[in-house]
């Protein structure tokens, strides 16, 4: 295909050859001749300085070659941008393209070739033809009569023929002879000896038509080298070709023209799907845009962004953006979520995310654990969408932990704020914590009992514990009043109690201060006080948030007591994790196990009062769910006693449960019922059961070991009623081991019984152990709750009775009650803030 292309340009520029010959060599001829194009009416454009010669398109059009006059009119087009064909050139052409030449073949090429030299030597002799008669005769010379042979006969004749006409071309020294041999040594493949022949040419020019046709064989043959080149893929040599024409004199003539062809061929492979032939030749005539779009057809889409990303045009950011957009859901995918992120950063710097985008970048964030990203992320996605539930439980989820951030959202997007009292409510309720799940308006707790308003309360308890009058006997009557209300979420109330303590008288034979109780004058001197009324003041605050409850009390009363009053109290905090609850006490009361222990005694010498032991310590619950209905808890105490006038005291106590929640297989009725074996320990350092100075009267055995079942049943929550069943049995082993009665006595006391030597019995005991406690409530009407409990405890050597009743008003409508609200459900007296 090159060689026809370099023949059929041979057979049109040797014409115009002949016609510049005879109109200028006056050497050749006597007379001129008029021949022009014009006369052939081939319709060539002039030749204009700004405008391209047009003589090889138009002899590609005049023999139907369709493709090599479209790749003509491409190159011209590339080399001068400005250019504006004309009408007719434009109208030639487009016939061109709109014939059908399907059906021709080799053959017809073949034929093509000899009716263009056949036109070319009936031109030839139309010249001479038209050559005055007076010079018809005279001798031509060899270059003429070489120009009017035909291309084929040109091409045929010997090498040493061809050289002796080089030699006279030289000889004459005339550009158009240089013009013709050039042309001839290309048609004979001798490109070395063409490109002397134009560069001669363009030395010796004398207008502008011959500087056009010596500029275009000089293309020629580089059109020639360049093609040779890409058809083998030698990239170096293109290369070098490209390096050498950047250093043409002539201004990079060569360049633009290598560029071009190179250029056009990479395109043609692109259209024949050679991708990656077409993007090696896209790299050496830099077309990005070509190296782009070879890359992304050879899926190379991650080097096709970098390019993109490379160049700082507005065509290009937008497809570096898309190369960003399409990469971020690729990483995604795969599950590479950093790169994801990077990458939507990256597009993010080039221009604003989409919906998809930010969407996308808040998921892989959230899955890559980057919270503080993926809420960015969503919170725009909601702007967008306000509607979205689903981003807007995610933002929950995400900010749970971070309750200004979370408060922020809810208040910035209603539907966060909706699904964050849903999330909270989902699991406030099973946790009961219904103060929380009240405030974020669940409509279970706001149904079932205002909480958010002013209340009172009344009631009364009682206490027994069996033992020696005077000693371990003791009863105790509160009677109380209090108020309460919640204020920014927090839940207040204040009590006042009036309490009644009585122990009876010992009886003789039992040690009491520092005397055997007997008939005689110690009798006298031991008359201690049997019992008394006093006061005292109580209040406590309570607060529950997503998975935290936290509650505190304060106690201060029983002005009146031997030993003075103290103030006592715990700080109470609970967590809730997904299957594990862990909770946490710290505390300081009184015993409660006698009047000695709780409120102190004296005897009739007032020599000083002693008893009144407070407990200070800490305890701990862990509770985990093992399987669905199935969990183990574990509670843990450590504490030390201190009173007046009695010996210091270390405990420590443990308990694990086991439990299976069988309220599903009995009855809808239940919210749980709760059956398993316990374990539990506790133990002393010393035992300080006695009542003389020096021991608190308090049950202290050197251990205390308990093996059981236990069961717990609580009816359904928000109903008019409930009631709620605990009871335990045990086999239970305790140890009182003989410890002094006088421990702070160091010598005989000569006025009393009191002596180093004096010890307690010591006493090992193993029996059956127990307990029974109900718990009611029932709401009498919208503003009216009445609640009250009873328990019975036995051990080896002990026995206990409880009961309380509590009238309650609150103001604010309701239909039902729920367990927080049970009177031993306080934190106070359940030990954790539960």
């Amino acid at each position: 295909m090159r060689s026809v292309t370099i023949n059929n340009r041979l057979s049109l520029f040797s014409l115009l050859l002949v016609a510049i010959l005879a109109a200028l060599a006056s050497h050749m001829a006597h007379g001129q001749s008029k021949t022009t194009y014009e006369e052939r009416e081939l319709g060539f454009d002039a030749f204009d300085e700004s405008q391209p010669d047009v003589t090889g398109l138009w002899f590609h059009i005049e023999e139907g070659q369709k493709s090599l006059a479209n790749d003509e009119y491409g190159r011209l087009r590339y080399q001068y941008p400005s250019w504006q064909p004309s009408k007719p050139l434009q109208n030639a052409l487009d016939r061109l393209n709109n014939l059908s030449r399907a059906n021709q073949g080799a053959s017809q090429q073949g034929a093509s070739q000899q009716e263009s030299d056949r036109q070319t030597a009936s031109s030839q002799k139309e010249l001479v033809s038209n050559e005055p008669s007076s010079v018809s005769d005279a001798p031509k010379s060899p270059l003429a009569i070489f120009a009017e042979k035909t291309p084929q006969a040109r091409r045929q004749i010997s090498n040493t023929e061809f050289n002796k006409l080089l030699a006279l071309a030289e000889k004459e020294n005339q550009p158009n002879f240089y013009l013709l041999m050039g042309w001839a040594a290309i048609d004979r493949g001798q490109l070395n000896v063409a490109r002397t022949q134009f560069d001669s040419t363009l030395v010796l020019s004398l207008n502008e038509v011959q500087r056009r046709s010596a500029q275009q064989g000089l293309e020629s043959i580089t059109t020639f080298i360049v093609n040779s080149a890409i058809q083998q893929r030698d990239i170096e040599q293109l290369a070098s070709l490209l390096a050498n024409g950047k250093g043409n004199k002539d201004g990079g003539a060569n360049t633009s023209l290598i560029t071009s062809l190179i250029e056009g061929s990479a395109w043609r492979k692109y259209n024949e799907d050679a991708y990656n032939e077409a993007y090696e030749l896209f790299v050496l005539s830099q077309n990005a845009d070509g190296q782009y779009l070879s890359l992304n057809a050879q899926q190379k889409h991650a080097r096709a962004r970098q390019l993109a990303c490379s160049i700082d045009t507005e065509r290009f950011l937008r497809r570096c953006a898309d190369g960003l957009a399409q990469q971020q859901l690729y990483f995604y995918e795969d599950e590479d979520y950093k790169n994801s992120i990077e990458t939507a950063q990256q597009l993010g710097d080039i221009r604003a995310l989409t919906l998809d985008e930010l969407t996308l970048l808040g998921w892989a964030a959230a899955k890559y654990g980057d919270g503080e990203t993926a809420t960015l992320a969503f919170e725009k996605v909601l702007k967008q969408n306000p509607d979205d539930d689903v981003i807007a439980g995610e933002l929950v989820r995400l900010n749970s932990d971070n309750r200004l951030k979370l408060n922020q959202l809810a208040s910035a997007f209603p539907l966060v704020n909706t699904r964050r009292q849903a999330q909270v409510n989902s699991s406030a309720w099973p946790r009961k914590q219904f103060l929380l799940s009240y405030i974020n308006a669940d409509t279970r707790s706001t149904t079932a009992q205002t909480k958010d308003a002013f209340s009172v309360v009344s009631g009364i308890t009682t206490r027994s514990r069996s033992g020696q009058p005077g000693l371990g006997n003791f009863d105790v009557l509160t009677s109380y009043i209090g108020i309460g209300d919640i204020y920014k979420g927090w839940q207040w109330r204040v009590f006042l109690d009036y309490k009644q303590f009585y122990s009876g008288a010992a009886q003789s034979g039992a040690w009491l201060g520092d005397d055997l109780l007997g008939d005689g004058v110690r009798s006298a001197v031991s008359n201690n006080i049997t019992g008394f009324e006093d006061k005292g003041l109580r209040a406590d605050i309570a607060y529950q948030d997503v998975g935290f409850n936290f509650y505190a009390n304060v106690e201060y009363g029983m002005f009146d007591q031997p030993v003075n009053a103290d103030i006592t109290g715990q700080i109470s905090a609970t967590w809730f994790l997904p299957k594990l609850t862990l909770a946490t006490t710290l505390f300081r009361y009184p015993k409660e196990d006698s009047m000695l222990s709780q409120t102190g005694s004296f005897n009739a010498r007032n020599e000083g009062a002693w008893g009144y032991v407070l407990e200070d310590g800490i305890r701990g619950l862990a509770a985990y769910e093992m399987a669905p209905r199935w969990s183990v808890a574990g509670t843990l105490q450590v504490s030390t006693m201190n009173g007046e006038t009695v010996d210091s005291n270390t405990a420590f106590s443990v308990r694990g449960d086991v439990s299976y929640d069988i309220a599903t297989d009995i009855s809808d009725k239940l919210d749980y019922w709760r059956v398993g074996p316990f374990a539990s320990y506790s133990g002393y350092k010393h035992n300080r059961s006695g009542f003389t100075y020096g021991n608190g009267g308090y049950f202290s055995p050197n251990y205390f070991i308990s093996l059981g079942l236990y069961s717990e049943l609580l009816t359904l929550e928000a109903l008019n009623w409930q009631l709620k069943l605990s009871n335990a049995i045990a086999l239970s082993r305790l140890e009182q081991t003989a410890d002094s009665r006088f421990p702070l006595i160091t010598s005989p006391d000569i006025e009393s019984d009191a002596a180093p030597s004096e010890a307690l019995p010591y006493s090992e005991t193993t029996g059956l152990s127990g307990n029974f406690l109900a718990e009611a409530q029932y709401r009498i009407g919208g503003d009216w709750i009445v609640a009250g409990y009873m328990s019975k405890a036995f051990a080896v050597e002990y026995q206990a009775f409880e009961a309380g009743i509590q009238l309650r008003w609150r103001g604010g409508d309701g239909s039902g009650v729920t367990s927080d609200e049970l009177l031993l459900s306080s934190p106070r007296l359940r030990g954790f803030a539960l």
